[in-house]
This record gives structure tokens, C-alpha cells and sequence, in this order.
């Protein structure tokens, strides 16, 4: 009776996972729509088989936006900050995709785990392998407070995530919303630009569906 039980639930569960990811491709085919602007700014996407990062330029960030990061600003006047956002245990256990582990990957789709989000300085980039994304002033400064406005803050801070990486270039800080099937890395890249009015997706499992409008 327990395996008819389990093995229920688990055709249940796959079901499901397939209407999902089949209702994320079609999503493809309504996506939202961009803002009429002149666009003057530009940032990057970065996107490997599996993540997606926001990339901008340290320049365009205003002086209340720099005070979130002092300390990793504090002697980067130049160059490009990264923004992306994963399950906590994920990101500190899995350093590579070529070493995820199963058990760590089937939890933070199917629970709602604490999640992270990683800010990286780079000083430069190499703009061939990324995405460039064209942006108004105002657009870019939607896009600035959404990411902002998915931290996670304790006395009007940030709060830092004390993690087991040694990159002095790479922060960690806890994220507001947790990270689960319907909220991945890649959905919170895709809702992060449909905030600024940039051309995406509302579902975007996969990191090919965040950039599919903008190749």
C-alpha cells in the first residue's frame, strides 16, 4: 500500500514537472513587452547551460546604490558588478555543474530552501562572450531596484552571507524570497529585466529562455 502510495505521488510529481517546463516553452511565444525609450545605457547577460548573471557597469550605479557595497566597492571605482541568484546549499556546495549533486539539486526545486544572492566584481569583460542589452536611464534604474529590492535587509542593510569562498571579488548575501521549482536562478534573471521593460519571459526555468528574445 506505502509503494502504490509513492509511486503515486511520484507520477503526480513528474507530471507536473512536465506541464511546468512544456508550459515554460510556450510562455516563450507571448513574451512581455519592451518600453519605448532612448536607450543610452547598456548591460550584460551572462548565460552558461544552466545560470544566467546581470552584468553592469560600476559607473552607472548611483552614490546610494554604491553605499550598499562598501566594501567591495570601497577601492573598485571601475568595471562591472554581477548579479545572480541560487539556492544557499547550492551555491556553497556545488562549486561546478560538472559536480552537482542530486540530492542538493532535487531539494531546492521541490522545497522552498533559503536562497543567495552572489554579487562579483570583474575590473574587465570580454563583451564577445555576453549578451549586451540596450537600456533608457530610467529603465536601467528599474532594473538597479529590483535587484536591490531582493535582498534580504536587517537594519537597513544587506545582510552578508559568511560563506566558505575565498574569491575576495565574490559577496554573498541573503536573499528575500526562496528558491524553489517556480523560482529558480533563471526566473529571477527573466524578472529582473521584465521589471525594467526588457523583452522576456514570465516563465524561464532554463537560462536558453532568458536570452531567447534578446539573441
Amino acid at each position: 500500500m506505502y509503494l502504490k502510495k509513492l509511486l503515486k505521488l511520484l507520477l503526480v510529481a513528474l507530471a507536473a514537472l512536465i506541464f511546468y517546463i512544456s508550459l515554460s516553452f510556450l510562455s516563450l511565444l507571448f513574451p512581455t513587452p519592451t518600453q519605448d525609450a532612448k536607450h543610452t545605457k547598456e548591460i550584460y547577460l551572462y548565460q552558461d547551460k544552466m545560470h544566467t548573471e546581470i552584468i553592469i557597469k560600476i559607473t552607472d550605479f548611483k552614490d546610494e546604490f554604491l553605499k550598499a557595497f562598501p566594501n567591495l566597492l570601497k577601492t573598485n571605482t571601475r568595471g562591472y558588478l554581477s548579479f545572480s541568484y541560487g539556492d544557499e546549499e547550492f551555491m556553497m556546495k556545488v562549486p561546478s555543474w560538472d559536480k552537482i549533486e542530486i540530492k542538493v539539486t532535487l531539494r531546492s526545486l521541490f522545497l522552498n530552501t533559503p536562497a543567495l544572492i552572489r554579487v562579483g566584481y570583474y575590473q574587465n569583460i570580454n563583451t564577445k562572450n555576453l549578451i549586451k542589452v540596450t537600456l533608457s536611464d530610467a529603465s536601467l534604474f528599474k532594473l538597479r531596484k529590483s535587484i536591490f529590492d531582493g535582498f534580504l535587509v536587517e537594519n537597513k542593510e544587506f545582510i552578508r552571507y559568511k560563506d566558505t569562498y575565498k574569491n575576495r571579488n565574490i559577496f554573498y548575501f541573503k536573499a528575500k524570497k526562496s528558491y524553489n521549482l517556480f523560482h529558480t536562478c533563471n526566473n529571477w534573471t527573466s524578472k529582473r529585466l521584465i521589471d525594467a521593460g526588457v523583452k522576456s519571459s514570465y516563465l524561464t526555468p532554463f537560462a536558453g529562455q532568458v536570452v531567447y528574445h534578446l539573441k
